[in-house]
């Protein structure tokens, strides 16, 4: 989880596909990692923690194929997380920076 030292350099409003529900919530981005909690309306509720530094790629997608908004993060493990966000070039720039450093 995100420490409380920790900066929080991103708190923003997010979907995030679990299955073919796209569980709106906030994604919050630490020097560290990516949290996503689920508000209360989602029939899929908790929260998501993906460690930087086990993000092998991250890239942008589209969502329903046409909209530009979406990004998508694999980890070292495969495990595919897919994202709705504005604002995802200065995120994906912002994650591919903290990579490097690792």
């Amino acid at each position: 989880m995100i420490e409380n030292k920790e900066n929080i350099h991103f708190d923003v409003f997010a979907n995030l596909f679990r299955g073919i529900e796209s569980v709106g919530g906030k994604l919050k981005i630490s020097d560290g990692s990516l949290l996503f909690t689920s508000h209360a309306l989602n029939i899929q509720q908790g929260s998501t923690e993906i460690i930087i530094d086990q993000i092998t790629s991250i890239k942008k997608r589209n969502t329903l194929g046409i909209v530009p908004n979406g990004m998508l993060i694999t980890t070292r493990d495969g495990v595919e997380y897919k994202f709705v966000v504005w604002n995802r070039q200065r995120i994906i720039e912002f994650i591919n920076k903290r990579l490097q450093s690792v």
